[in-house]
């Protein structure tokens, strides 16, 4: 066997789909993300050329559903020249995304003769002069829930044997079954390592044979917030796969926690919230950072914030219009929380609407069943409205159930804590009026 072979995995680019909801709902920002993807994509070339690898593997969803813009096609084909100048090998297999994609079908995408993409019947190629091979099945429908492993040939015993797939494993949250096997099951193929996609949450299930999940390279939505990378893989006959993580995202999406602890002023609030949005822009290597701002703690403010949210996001946002490297999308205060005793005498956490704060807070906002029983409502209302209204809440069923996460469920129930603290003001004036 060959002292070594070096390739990139990556997966899961779904081209032109990340930040389509942002852009929808701030048109400025929109414009800088368009070709967020497209520069994701630029640079993945740029790293597999200046690391002179023997391959660029994309273990599928390169595409994001009906694909459409002409634009992307001819951007990918560019790119993808750029290996074929340096004879350098290109394999893909296509996911479910893939497959309702019109350029498979089409005259538009013609990919270049380093590219070879896998058919749903599975297949292998040899490359660095027969040092390895690579061995894939692409989705050919959208749905796909059985296993695809019989159509894997077996290892060969003179080369590295690398196995492209994109599946959802043993299930993973917020997503169906895709070509369902086990880790056990892939070890037993007898291959050197797994490239795997599907999954956006990067993770290495076995190091040796490796079986790799990368994650997706560019964060889409709050919900993918973090670090995102691309693996550059070194597989050698005398010791384990080398396994190295890269961040090329030009965007990135960030949670930043805030404590308002014992803070009962709001100027010095709003000075430790743009502290902390400052301190984290500096701390992030990436082009855009787009943040998620989440209030916690105990505070007085915990009422005043919870209820004039967009107040203090249009003041936030207004801090850094100015500058094109970070946004902030939203903020959240489900974690914030009035004090144990308040200087007004009201009881806080021990109230029915401190209650209601805690228990929407930690429970029922993160209640699947929840979150779908309002996507179905969602739906029926979404069909009642004119045709170009009806992307308003989301264009997938993943931007929808985000809105519902986000906004939809917190600010109803804010609502309904308010109107239980006015009746229990009420109650306590009618109590306070019948006292002798």
């Amino acid at each position: 066997m060959a002292d070594t072979v070096r390739f990139i995995h990556t997966a899961d680019l779904h081209l032109d789909s990340p930040l389509r909801s942002l852009a929808a709902r701030n048109p400025a920002l929109g414009d800088l993300l368009r070709d967020a993807s497209r520069r994701l994509l630029q640079r993945l070339i740029d790293t597999a050329l200046e690391e002179q690898v023997d391959a660029l593997l994309i273990a599928g969803d390169l595409f994001d559903g009906e694909q459409e813009d002409i634009h992307t096609a001819m951007v990918l084909q560019r790119e993808l020249r750029r290996l074929q100048a340096q004879d350098i090998p290109v394999f893909i297999i296509w996911g479910n995304h893939d497959a309702e994609t019109r350029f498979l079908e089409s005259k538009v995408l013609d990919l270049p003769d380093n590219v070879h993409a896998f058919d749903g019947r599975g297949g292998k190629q040899y490359f660095a002069n027969d040092r390895a091979v690579v061995h894939g099945v692409s989705f050919t429908r959208r749905k796909t829930p059985e296993s695809l492993l019989g159509k894997y040939g077996k290892a060969d015993p003179h080369c590295f044997n690398i196995g492209m797939l994109h599946t959802s494993l043993t299930g993973a949250e917020g997503h169906n079954d895709y070509a369902p096997c086990t880790v056990n099951e892939l070890i037993d193929k007898g291959f050197d390592y797994w490239a795997l996609g599907h999954i956006h949450k990067r993770q290495i299930h076995h190091e040796q044979p490796a079986i790799v999940m990368p994650g997706n390279p560019l964060g889409r939505h709050i919900n993918e917030a973090g670090e995102r990378s691309i693996s550059l893989v070194t597989l050698a006959s005398d010791s384990k796969p080398d396994i190295r993580r890269i961040n090329l995202a030009p965007v990135r999406f960030e949670r930043l926690p805030v404590s308002l602890d014992s803070i009962d002023e709001s100027k010095v609030a709003y000075e430790r919230m743009l502290d902390a949005l400052n301190r984290c822009r500096e701390s992030m290597e990436t082009d855009i950072l787009i943040v998620r701002l989440e209030l916690e703690g105990h505070s007085v403010l915990a009422s005043s914030y919870q209820r004039d949210r967009q107040t203090l996001l249009v003041a936030l946002q207004t801090e850094f219009e100015h500058r094109d490297d970070l946004w902030i999308d939203s903020i959240s205060a489900q974690s914030l929380q009035l004090p144990e005793a308040h200087d007004d005498g009201r009881e806080s956490n021990h109230s029915i609407a401190a209650e209601l704060q805690t228990l929407v807070g930690n429970e029922l906002l993160d209640s699947i069943a929840l979150q779908e029983a309002v996507a179905d409502d969602l739906r029926l209302m979404t069909k009642a409205l004119p045709a170009d209204l009806n992307t308003m809440f989301g264009r997938t069923p993943e931007e929808q159930r985000e809105f519902i996460r986000r906004s939809l469920l917190p600010d109803g129930a804010v609502w309904m804590q308010r109107q239980l603290e006015s009746l229990a003001a009420v109650d306590k004036d009618a109590d306070e009026a019948t006292q002798p």
